[in-house]
């Protein structure tokens, strides 16, 4: 979510200022920086807002525009006026490239890439050249609710997903999580060291909370699974008694109030976006109850929240590579880029990775940041590091089904080119029976695709329909939880 944030002005704006001061009648300016830090540290000039913010949000209102401008036409050709032609897309590089200040190309080209990913945008026109700036775009029907949305994109699309697969309660938590600024869990540094037991109570808390060791809604080791676990328990204790569990648990109570303010903010949102329903309950005689309950169906299934957040993170996704036998101790992640990684100082994945021994069934994870530290200056060169932050470890089904483009090759698929799963038979040893399960998991992620289609367009004209299609959407996320909990 766009957050204001404090930092310093330019002199510019200082002058301005002083302006405002004498206007209308003698007045004095008083500055919060003396004229020698501002001669030497401020800025000469604001920079314009268009280059120093995301750039996602405006792409995706441009595009929108397009498409009310071209039903305003299509409505007016009907209406006998031909007057009025557009064009099968619309290039947001090429308009934004024209403004008085137009953002880095990279940023523009970044910007659009990642709403690709996300699935907001689809390319209608690559043209003749190679060049993205000719590119025409359109809006997908979930890029269209996306851009009703004041968040980022995969912050959204997490929302989406996860109220169509009756998660919206843990998909808050996860998208509050993302959109904070600190973690709620408190780091430990050299100068101020965690008491050991606090530690291990928030361990405690973590492994038999909402997707630990024996939650029966599945087992799942995440970091975000484990905010949502510790989110639950700060969540049942008094107002008063919060902050004192905070200090017994290693947690944030700052970081975990501000999680819980913008869960109700992100909550507002799309229900005001007509996402979701309203909390009030609409009976309909002879109909199924269509209320805030059909969205949390599966709020205690910490399987299909995994799958939000595979949504959500894709395509930020690693691999565990396992020691090899009689080699070195331990594993590292591997990105799809070839960096070699490892979790962050705070996730809790860090000793998991580290501890990997040769076998094991944890093969995939989904992040959501990459940082490189520059190196220390030391008696010995210490080389640049790679980290992942938030890494959450999912399902190979969770990444086939909620990925990106799914391609058949022989007994494999191959998810956007790059990522590659060879579908197994299971007691069949024909080649043909693996092809017959690719073709399946394929016909699975069709479906899904049409649901999630289903949900944001909302095709149905009466409330008969909608129960009948809020009962074939439960049959199908019955066989993806079936599937994930085989794997498991």
């Amino acid at each position: 979510i766009n957050e204001l944030v404090t930092v310093w002005t330019s002199r510019a704006s200082l002058k301005q200022r002083e302006g405002r001061a004498g206007r209308t009648s003698e007045g004095v300016c008083w500055s919060l920086c003396s004229e020698d830090f501002a001669r030497r540290h401020l800025l000469a000039q604001t920079a314009p807002e268009i280059v120093r913010t995301p750039l996602d949000e405006l792409i995706l209102q441009i595009c929108l525009l397009y498409e009310r401008r071209r039903d305003d036409a299509n409505k007016s050709n009907v209406e006998g006026d031909y007057n009025t032609q557009f064009g099968i897309g619309v290039k947001p590089i090429n308009f934004l490239s024209a403004t008085p200040t137009p953002p880095p190309d990279h940023s523009l080209t970044q910007a659009c890439n990642h709403l690709l990913e996300v699935e907001a945008l689809k390319v209608v026109d690559g043209g003749s050249s190679n060049e993205q700036i000719n590119w025409m775009y359109r809006l997908t029907p979930l890029g269209y609710h996306l851009s009703r949305l004041p968040m980022d994109a995969k912050v959204g699309k997490l929302l989406i997903v996860g109220c169509i697969l009756g998660c919206f309660d843990g998909a808050l938590t996860i998208a509050a999580a993302l959109s904070c600024t600190k973690s709620c869990f408190l780091p430990s540094t050299s100068g101020r060291p965690l008491d050991p037991s606090c530690v291990e109570a928030r361990d405690r808390l973590i492994e038999n909370g909402f997707g630990g060791k024996d939650w029966l809604g599945g087992t799942v080791k995440g970091d975000l699974i484990a905010v949502i676990a510790v989110y639950r328990a700060w969540r049942e204790q008094r107002n008063d008694k919060r902050d004192k569990f905070c200090r017994g648990h290693a947690l944030d109570n700052f970081t975990l109030r501000d999680m819980d303010t913008l869960r109700r903010q992100f909550h507002d949102v799309v229900v005001d976006a007509g996402l979701v329903p309203s909390p009030v309950s609409t009976l309909t005689e002879g109909v199924a109850s269509l209320d805030m309950d059909d969205c949390n169906l599966a709020s205690e299934d910490a399987l299909l929240t995994s799958c939000c957040i595979a949504a959500g993170l894709y395509p930020n996704v690693c691999s565990l590579v396992r020691p090899r036998k009689g080699g070195a101790k331990g594993g590292h992640l591997l990105t799809s880029n070839g960096d070699s990684c490892r979790p962050s100082s705070n996730s809790f994945q860090q000793k998991r990775v580290q501890q990997a021994s040769e076998n094991g069934k944890d093969v995939y994870a989904v992040y959501h940041t990459k940082h490189r530290t520059i190196g220390a200056t030391t008696d010995l060169q210490r080389p640049p590091e790679t980290f992942l932050s938030e890494v959450n470890f999912v399902s190979k089904f969770a990444l086939l089904l909620f990925g990106g483009t799914l391609d058949l090759v022989k007994n494999a698929i191959i998810v956007d080119g790059w990522l590659k799963f060879k579908v197994s038979g299971g007691g069949e040893k024909s080649r043909g029976g693996d092809v017959d399960n690719a073709v399946l998991i394929l016909s699975l992620r069709e479906l899904l695709d049409h649901m999630i289609l289903e949900h944001v367009v909302e095709t149905f004209s009466c409330p008969e329909e909608k129960a009948k299609m809020i009962d074939r959407h439960r049959r199908i996320i019955g066989v993806v939880r079936m599937l994930l909990a085989d794997e498991g």
